[in-house]
């Protein structure tokens, strides 16, 4: 973190007649922002366009919240909270603002802090330019490459000489490029992308073009072309790269990730190449990183089917969770042969794709953050099914699965102790299951709800133990009621031995340490009869019962129970 700097401040009226110089000369809006006075100075040409009360106003966090797009906002409050705090001396953001006529603007905001040493006591003065992003710009500043806008003109060009029937894009972008001007400054962050440019430029071919788009990507256009040439390209960039971070001493590490589109003109508008190729580079990063991808109809596809699902998804949330189920699957104890609780699992349909695939729709869930709403719902409706069937069977347990988004992104915690306290329900009758490989994401807002849990009585089980990155030390630490073995093992015991007596033991020392066993995915009579002579505690599995709604879970597994009552 820098020294902020301090200067002799001329007053604040010679600077808005010094911005009123520079309007002339600029397309840019200066500004002067008062940190500790929260006064706020701007050229006055943005009146013209944007809804703030004039050039000079006070209470300036409130009027720009009238202009920030709401979305926005929150990220720009904590910046400048960082600012005000000393903890950043640079603020250098692309966000969007809304115009008079409510239209979305994207602008990006640089500045630094200085201290006015005019005054008794210094006070902290953001300094800076916003301009607007692409809306007039035909090069980039800093890089000297012609920008989006100029790209824009050059292929409907290109598509109008018809010279050449096709093209490839190479999108590139650099990974984790926030971190890079946060750690080391955006002077550093400029270094970076005037780099990648000149390598750009020693690659490209007569008629390929070198463009700057917003933030930290560049696209190379080449024409007449196959995508073979254009990952070529993207190893030779990544190599000069390596070769300039070589000679200045592995000063600043950074890696490059890369998109390729292949595209016919006659078939493809620029706002669809676009599209595409910022899909292509966000699998690229996706796929880890320091990689290229090559666009793939089949994958973009499958996106925007998922952008649409999660549409759906998030509809019903609003709209009393409609479409959402709960089914449930019977748990058997080995010993009596009878159903002493149930898993519950979501389930989701829609009229357009139907009972979607837990594998598909959940992901999206936790991707999107609605795992957290939905997780609640879950819980909630499971605990009062549950007390139903107490009734007929008072020990009678639900297992409820919790995603690691729902513990480290929400108060979890809470909202289950509240729904265990507000329903009624014996804490000890309810258990939550976590996956094995989940745990990788394991840190104190997982150990603080393992600890309430325990200290409140409520079972917890380590889901497909054994499929993922197994390790004693999590028996120890979750001190976990119930291991689940995953069919995955399972199957391989009914006719492997070295995973049967791989299992055995495994069984042996969690009864050793006070644990129960569940072996999953039980399908048949035969393997039933193979692996109970394990001794496992509980039995899921088809041979029992498949997932079902409550309805038919009650018909199938409970009614027998009431009806001999």
């Amino acid at each position: 973190m820098g020294k902020t700097t301090s200067i002799n401040l001329v007053g604040k009226d010679e600077f808005e007649v010094i911005m009123g110089v520079f309007a002339k000369c600029t397309d840019d809006y200066m500004f002067l922002f008062d940190l500790d006075k929260d006064e706020y100075i701007i050229s006055e040409k943005i009146l013209e366009k944007f809804d703030l009360p004039g050039n000079h106003f006070f209470n300036a966090g409130t009027v720009l919240e009238n202009v920030v797009y709401p979305e926005d906002m929150p990220e720009l409050t904590e910046d400048l909270e960082k600012l005000k705090n000393g903890m950043s001396q640079e603020h250098n953001m692309e966000y969007r603002w809304v115009d008079r006529e409510r239209r979305i603007v994207w602008i990006s905001c640089r500045g630094v802090v200085i201290q006015d040493s005019t005054q008794s006591q210094k006070t902290k003065i953001l300094i800076g330019r916003i301009c607007e992003i692409g809306s007039k710009r035909k090069a980039d500043n800093v890089t000297g490459l012609f920008a989006e806008r100029q790209l824009l003109l050059d292929y409907e060009q290109l598509k109008k000489d018809k010279t050449y029937k096709n093209g490839v894009v190479l999108r590139l972008g650099v990974d984790n490029f926030k971190e890079i001007n946060e750690q080391h400054g955006m002077e550093t962050g400029d270094t970076v992308l005037k780099t990648i440019a000149r390598c750009m430029e020693l690659v490209r071919g007569e008629k390929d073009r070198c463009y700057k788009l917003d933030g930290d990507e560049f696209v190379l256009l080449m024409e007449g072309t196959d995508v073979q040439r254009a990952r070529e390209h993207y190893h030779t960039i990544r190599v000069l790269i390596e070769e300039q971070r070589k000679m200045e001493g592995y000063q600043n590490f950074y890696t490059i990730s890369a998109g390729v589109v292949g595209f016919s003109y006659e078939k493809t508008d620029f706002e669809r190449l676009h599209g595409y190729s910022e899909f292509a580079l966000s699998m690229a990063k996706k796929n880890g990183k320091n990689c290229s991808y090559v666009f793939a109809e089949e994958d973009y596809e499958a996106y925007v089917k998922g952008i649409k699902i999660q549409e759906k998804l998030r509809y019903a949330v609003n709209h009393d969770f409609q479409g959402f189920e709960i089914y449930y699957q019977p748990i058997v104890s080995l010993e009596t042969k009878q159903v002493v609780g149930a898993e519950a699992l979501l389930r989701f349909f829609s009229r357009e794709y139907g009972m979607l695939s837990p594998g598909v729709f959940i992901p999206i869930l936790e991707e999107s953050g609605l795992i957290i709403p939905v997780g609640e719902w879950v819980y909630r409706t499971a605990m009062r099914q549950s007390m139903v069937w107490q009734k007929l069977i008072p020990e009678f347990r639900i297992n409820i699965n919790l995603s690691f988004i729902q513990i480290c992104k929400s108060d979890v915690v809470s909202g289950i102790m509240s729904s265990i306290g507000e329903l009624g329900i014996e804490p000890s009758t309810v258990l939550f299951e976590f996956t094995e490989s989940g745990m990788i994401s394991y840190d104190d807002s997982v150990q603080r709800l393992l600890d309430v849990l325990n200290e409140n009585q409520v079972k917890i089980a380590l889901d497909d133990f054994g499929t993922g990155y197994s390790s004693l030390a999590y028996l120890q630490n979750l001190r976990v009621n119930l291991l689940k073995l995953d069919r995955g093992f399972t199957a391989k015991a009914v006719v492997n031995d070295f995973d049967y007596n791989l299992i055995g033991h495994i069984v042996t020392m969690a009864h050793s340490i006070g644990m129960k066993i569940c072996f999953e995915g039980i399908e048949t009579e035969e393997e039933l009869q193979r692996l109970q002579k394990l001794g496992p505690d509980y039995i899921q599995g088809y041979y029992y019962g498949k997932p079902e709604n409550g309805e038919a879970f009650y018909d199938n597994h409970l009614r027998k129970l009431e009806q001999a009552s």
